[in-house]
C-alpha cells in the first residue's frame, strides 16, 4: 500500500505568487508527481479547473480501496493465524478424546466379551440345573405318592394287626390289674359274659405313670376277632360301664393316625345323639355315616359334616 500511495503527491497548502511560465497564481491545487511518464501525462490532461473534484474523489476511493483492501488482507492474516492456533489445539484435544474413546471402547468391549462368556456359562447352567430340577420334581412327585401309598399300606397293616385289640379305660392301677387273667375276669364281671374270653397279652400304655393322675389305658389282644366284636358290641349295648362304682370305657385299639381321624366327628356324634329318628356311626378307619328320613349319606370330613347336619338334621 505505500508503494501505491507513493505515486502521488498532494500538497494541500496554498502557493502564491506568479507561475515562471505562465504567470498565473494558483490556491489549492494539488501537484501530482507521476511515478513514470506515462502515468503524469494522463494525469496532467485531466487536471483541469473542472475536474478537480473529480480527481480528489477518484483519490480518495483509490486510497479508501487500497486501505480496505490492506485491512482485509491483515485481519484475513490474523483470523487464519489465530483460528490455526485454535485448530491445533482443537485437533490435539479431538485426537486425545478420540485415542481415549478407542482405549476406553476396547476395554468396553472386553467387559462385554467377557460379560457374554459369564452369561453364556450361566445360561448353560441355568439350563443345565432347570433340567435338574424338572427331574427332581419328577422324582419327589413319584416319591411322595409312593410314600402316601406306603404310608397308608403301613396304616392299613397296623390296623389290621389291632382288630383283635381292645383299649379299656378307667381301670385302677394296681399289683397284678394288668395280667391276662385279671382282664379276662374283668370283662366277664363287667359285660356279664357267661365265658372268660381268651386273652394273648395285654399290658399298660407305656406313658410314664403319674401319681395321682388318671390310671393309664389297658390295651388288650385277643385270641378271637370274634371275641373282640361281641366285646365291644356289649360294651355299646351295656354303657355305661362300672367297675367297683368306677366308669370305665371300652374302646377299639385304633391307630394314632385313624383316632385323630375317627376323634374329628365327636361334635358331630354330639349333636346327632339327641336327634329322633336319626342313625349313625363311624366306619372304619374314619367315615360317618348318617341316616335321616331314609336317606344316608356318609363324610370323611367333619366340618363338611357339621354343616350338613345344621342344615338338615337339627332344624327338621
Amino acid at each position: 500500500m505505500a508503494s501505491k500511495l507513493r505515486k502521488y503527491k498532494y500538497t494541500g497548502a496554498a502557493t502564491t505568487g506568479p507561475d515562471a511560465s505562465s504567470g498565473e497564481s494558483t490556491e489549492g491545487t494539488p501537484e501530482t508527481v507521476a511515478a513514470n511518464p506515462g502515468e503524469s501525462a494522463s494525469l496532467n490532461a485531466t487536471l483541469n479547473p473542472d475536474g478537480e473534484q473529480n480527481v480528489v474523489a477518484e483519490l480518495k476511493s483509490q486510497v479508501l480501496l487500497s486501505i480496505k483492501e490492506d485491512i482485509t488482507s491483515v485481519i484475513k492474516a490474523e483470523l487464519r493465524k489465530a483460528l490455526a492456533e485454535d485448530f491445533g489445539a482443537i485437533k490435539e484435544e479431538l485426537q486425545s478424546v478420540r485415542n481415549e474413546i478407542a482405549s476406553s471402547r476396547e476395554a468396553t468391549r472386553q467387559e462385554v466379551d467377557q460379560v457374554k462368556t459369564t452369561v453364556k456359562d450361566i445360561e448353560n447352567g441355568l439350563s443345565f440345573w432347570s433340567d435338574e430340577v424338572t427331574t427332581i420334581q419328577s422324582t419327589v412327585a413319584n416319591l411322595k405318592k409312593e410314600l402316601s401309598d406306603l404310608r397308608n399300606k403301613c396304616d392299613d397293616l397296623e390296623g389290621r394287626m389291632r382288630r383283635g385289640n381292645i383299649r379299656i379305660t378307667g381301670v385302677p392301677e394296681g399289683p397284678a390289674s394288668s395280667t391276662t387273667e385279671a382282664v379276662s375276669k374283668l370283662l366277664r364281671d363287667v359285660l356279664k359274659m357267661d365265658k372268660l374270653v381268651p386273652i394273648d397279652r395285654s399290658h399298660r400304655s407305656l406313658e410314664p405313670k403319674r401319681p395321682g393322675g388318671r390310671p393309664r389305658v389297658i390295651i388288650a389282644k385277643l385270641h378271637y376277632y370274634q371275641d373282640s366284636v361281641e366285646v365291644l358290641r356289649r360294651a355299646r349295648t351295656l354303657a355305661p360301664l362300672m367297675l367297683q362304682d368306677q366308669p370305665i370305657s371300652i374302646f377299639p385299639d385304633f391307630t394314632p393316625s385313624v383316632a385323630r381321624a375317627r376323634a374329628a366327628f365327636n361334635d358331630a356324634r354330639r349333636l346327632l345323639r339327641d336327634q329322633p329318628g336319626v342313625r349313625f356311626g363311624i366306619m372304619f378307619p374314619a367315615r360317618l355315616r348318617i341316616t335321616h328320613n331314609g336317606e344316608e349319606k356318609q363324610f370323611v370330613d367333619a366340618t363338611v359334616a357339621m354343616d350338613y347336619i345344621k342344615k338338615h338334621v337339627i332344624k327338621s
